[in-house]
């Protein structure tokens, strides 16, 4: 869903071919387990429940995930009838393959007209109450139908929406099993892809093994990717910290001298802020070696290239955050810092980013499409 020129989510084009492409008089029925599947019971694990930096955060506001609500919320979020022309879903770029990425640099919604983001991973939304690359919104609730409206992105007209969804033959009684009647409206579609987005938990990686068996099965490079990611010289944990991986600040990092001029101010295109040109958001590391390619814009192809730039290429600008200066301290736009890592480093650190990534992800049927 939410494609993501603008917005944190992204779609592109159908890779179906036309003659597979829903139609308006096409009824294609999700199926569906009976009973659905106990989401309402999963849960994240006692140590990122109890962790009190993660207890700051939250998005979803008071919507509690129900089995049937994220049930409705799963087919919504992989049904083309919510875009304009029947040709999109959420689930068109945000593919459990990829941990609900788009794996194209720029994604592509109705319109044909490629984006100027990259749509990132959907996952452990819990814990990010601040969306999309510039930040713009606050809480799931307030974001899922953005996208899904735009002109470019899923182009509906979500006053239309609801009685598109109620014509179907199935959608009235996923409503009724999820709110206790069939009427569908636009509260409604909300809370359940809300309820479905939420229940996206990822903590099952290598990584996470390793806090459990001492780091036993990690092999030598992996080792030293670890040692260089928490050394404290890298800086990589200073803007990737905690079990998620994540920072809710935004930083500015040096991949362009001037982003406002290179075609994305980031949050300084909202604010007119010079102090702001270039900010974006701190994306969680969670699930990185599955969300190709990296950055706001898709710049970076593979890991190596994102690790070479941050030990030799950030660019100086008058507002570069702290932590990518040679001081790491003290007032922003320093001299770039170079870390100038060797061989082994490199490869061991992007080896390391690889254990971040929770392939369970991938299969895991209560995200896949049901279509």
């Amino acid at each position: 869903m939410f494609c993501s020129g603008l917005f944190l989510f992204g779609c592109k084009q159908n890779a179906m071919p036309p003659s597979e492409t829903l139609t308006p008089d096409m009824q294609v029925v999700p199926v569906l387990p009976d009973p659905p599947l106990p989401y309402s019971q999963w849960n994240f694990p006692d140590a990122w429940l109890d962790d009190p930096a993660l207890g700051l955060f939250g998005g979803g506001g008071d919507i509690e995930i129900t089995d049937a609500g994220a049930t409705l919320g799963r087919v919504l979020f992989h049904d083309t009838r919510l875009s304009a022309d029947h040709s999109v879903s959420c689930g068109t770029c945000h593919q459990p393959s990829h941990a609900f990425a788009d794996a194209n640099p720029a994604s592509v919604g109705i319109s044909g007209v490629p984006l100027t983001r990259n749509a990132p991973g959907l996952f452990n939304l819990r814990y990010q109450r601040r969306l999309f690359w510039d930040l713009r919104v606050v809480g799931l609730e307030n974001q899922v139908l953005q996208p899904i409206g735009h002109p470019d992105e899923m182009g509906m007209d979500l006053d239309a929406l609801p009685g598109r969804l109620a014509e179907t033959t199935y959608y009235p009684e996923l409503f009724e099993d999820a709110f206790g009647d069939p009427q569908v409206n636009l509260d409604r579609i909300m809370d359940a892809l809300v309820q479905f987005l939420l229940s996206i938990r990822t903590y099952q990686s290598r990584y996470d093994a390793g806090l459990a068996n001492g780091f036993a099965d990690f092999t030598e490079s992996e080792m030293l990717g670890k040692e260089v990611f928490f050394n404290g010289e890298s800086r990589c944990n200073q803007c990737h910290s905690g079990l998620n991986f994540f920072s809710t600040q935004p930083f500015i990092n040096g991949l362009e001298v001037d982003y406002a001029a290179a075609g994305d101010g980031g949050i300084g295109s909202l604010t007119g802020n010079a102090d702001d040109d270039g900010r974006f958001k701190t994306v969680s590391l969670r699930n990185v070696g599955l969300t190709a390619p990296y950055m706001h814009d898709g710049r970076f192809e593979d890991l190596r290239a994102v690790v070479d730039f941050y030990s030799d290429s950030i660019q100086p600008h008058p507002f570069l955050d702290e932590r990518f200066s040679e001081n790491g301290i003290g007032p922003p736009g320093q001299e770039p810092y170079r870390l100038e890592l060797t061989e082994a480093e490199r490869e061991g650190l992007v080896a390391f980013l690889h254990t971040l990534s929770d392939t369970t992800i991938r299969t895991n049927p209560a995200f896949s499409s049901p279509f």
